[in-house]
């Protein structure tokens, strides 16, 4: 019985990652880190292009802004655009903020 029962869960985990991996593919779409260099300062930003953007239509562009204190990475978890920006059609973008509020 527990050899079945073992058969049973590491099927049932196989299949668990092919579904998670094919998850991924599909959404492979994602944030791109970059970075410009204005005024002596490198500054980072991420950017997200719906896959439908090809170049030949105008797109929005919306700015995330994160809190004092915050980073990229914190902004997108918890306020992740980039769904909403597949389906309306617009380009994200989520500048880094210098760590002293006075640069």
């Amino acid at each position: 019985m527990k050899h079945k029962s073992r058969q049973i869960i590491t099927k049932l985990l196989i299949l668990l990652l092919i579904f998670i991996t094919t998850i991924n593919v599909s959404f492979a779409q994602g944030y791109i880190s970059e970075t410009i260099q204005h005024d002596g300062l490198i500054r980072e930003y991420s950017i997200y292009v719906p896959a439908s953007y090809d170049g030949t239509t105008n797109f929005p562009l919306l700015f995330n802004l994160h809190g004092g204190g915050g980073t990229i990475a914190f902004q997108i978890g918890i306020a992740d655009m980039s769904p909403i920006a597949d389906t309306a059609n617009f380009i994200v973008v989520c500048p880094q903020a210098r760590p002293d509020p006075s640069d």
